[in-house]
């Protein structure tokens, strides 16, 4: 399918178009004419092997209501909950641009801390904006960043000031559509010197339908750590099994600088999400420890980037996955090293554990060392549950189901160690969640 047919190109009367100021509106319209010109990616690329690019081709209109998603009241309630309790620092809603509200933020405001919708962002801290939005996700990373950069509608903005901790995490929902609605996520975070964040970022919602009319979401994500800060990213994906989602997230961080990215994916029918920090300074530490669970004919493609631009810099990935079922994941990690980026230590590890002989498992590790001062590794494996192990628990009187529960409970237990122990018990109780539909 070619996207100069008239359902796939973004016309010139699109009204997202229009939004913001000139520099905004000359951004916009240069994303939207990149996509138009830009064909899809080949199925040849290994990037997208395993996945056909036009399941993101949504319809380029949102013929959803705002407010219709299922998801919305129980996500808004618990978050709320949480946030009474002292347990977050703030929540912001956010239904694909259309309707953005903040609980909470009073006690971050007079801090100095900016969380807001990008619209008014742009007016009240235009300079901020404007040096930094789109400068990791733009339509040269690729034809579906440049359709999100063309269309967001309104997205969201946080910025945390120089020496600022925000001891408590920001919570973030984002909500799908109905069935056949496409919407356009858009987050900014920068964190400044020698400043702390952690942000929460849930996508749920989505079409109940898991026919041939699925939601689609479109997200971007640029975070920005400049010298000596450190930012926590957790990035959940849980979605309804009528929903077809991409999501690109790019970080830069400089000198000194610490991030730590968790992407956790359960939901959706089809999931394809791009995850690369940019280690952009001496010192600079970039960890993603993520956790996959997949089961019937749900389809994840996950790629992981770990750039390293300067010397003396550390990258590291865990990537576990659970399949059951039909499930298949396909994951490629790159780690790249230039070559004036010397002593620098890259790991790299994905670990698939497949329960049923209908799942399936790819994994492709992916070095690119430009020099020779560098300590570099990476592991991957695909297999079964040991028979010997589920065998010696039933002949102990586990049931069979419960045995397997406790093994992949063992099994995503080393990657959940190296969650920061203040976010664990609420990942924790997601995973929990998940190992019942085992």
């Amino acid at each position: 399918m070619h996207t100069q047919d008239s359902e796939y190109t973004i016309p010139d009367t699109k009204p997202e178009l229009e939004r913001g100021p000139l520099w905004l509106r000359n951004r916009r319209r240069l994303s939207r004419d990149d996509f138009n010109r830009t064909p899809l990616p080949h199925r040849a690329l290994h990037l997208w092997r395993y996945t056909n690019p036009t399941s993101f081709l949504s319809p380029l209109t949102d013929t959803a209501d705002i407010s219709d998603s299922e998801d919305y009241g129980d996500a808004e309630k618990t978050s709320l909950k949480h946030l009474k309790e002292g347990d977050l620092a703030g929540l912001v809603t956010d239904l694909g641009g259309r309707e953005i509200k903040g609980y909470g933020l009073d006690q971050l405001t007079v801090r100095g801390v900016v969380v807001s919708p990008l619209s008014r962002a742009v007016e009240e801290h235009h300079d901020l904006v404007e040096q930094y939005l789109y400068g990791l996700v733009n339509s040269q990373t690729g034809k579906f960043e440049g359709l999100n950069g063309a269309l967001w509608n309104d997205g969201i903005f946080i910025y945390i000031p120089d020496n600022i901790t925000v001891e408590n995490p920001i919570n973030l929902h984002r909500l799908a559509g109905r069935a056949g609605s496409a919407r356009f996520h858009r987050l900014l975070v920068v964190v400044g010197a020698n400043a702390e964040v952690t942000v929460v970022d849930e996508y749920g919602g989505g079409s109940p339908d898991t026919g041939d009319n699925p939601s689609y979401t479109n997200s971007a994500v640029e975070i920005f750590g400049l010298e000596n800060s450190r930012t926590r990213y957790v990035a959940l994906q849980r979605q309804t099994r009528g929903a077809n989602s991409y999501l690109t997230h790019r970080a830069r961080i400089e000198r000194g600088a610490s991030m730590l990215t968790i992407p956790l994916s359960f939901g959706g029918a089809l999931s394809k999400q791009n995850f690369g920090v940019i280690l952009n300074g001496k010192g600079a530490e970039s960890n993603m420890f993520g956790l996959l669970f997949g089961n019937g004919r749900q389809h994840f493609d996950n790629h992981t980037l770990h750039h390293h631009t300067s010397g003396q810099t550390k990258s590291n990935i865990n990537m576990k996955v659970v399949l059951r079922d039909k499930a298949l994941s396909a994951y490629t990690g790159l780690i790249r090293i230039e070559k004036d980026s010397q002593v620098c230590e890259a790991y790299q590890e994905n670990r698939n554990l497949l329960l049923s002989h209908g799942a399936m498992a790819r994994t492709i590790p992916e070095l690119e060392i430009l020099n020779d001062d560098v300590s570099c590794s990476h592991g991957a494996t695909v297999g079964p549950i040991d028979p010997q192990i589920l065998f010696y628990l039933q002949s102990r009187g586990v049931e069979k189901e419960d045995a397997v529960r406790m093994i992949v409970s063992g099994f995503v237990a080393s990657t959940l160690t190296l969650v920061p122990e203040d976010l664990r018990q609420r990942i924790d109780d997601f995973v929990a969640r998940r190992l019942e539909d085992i």
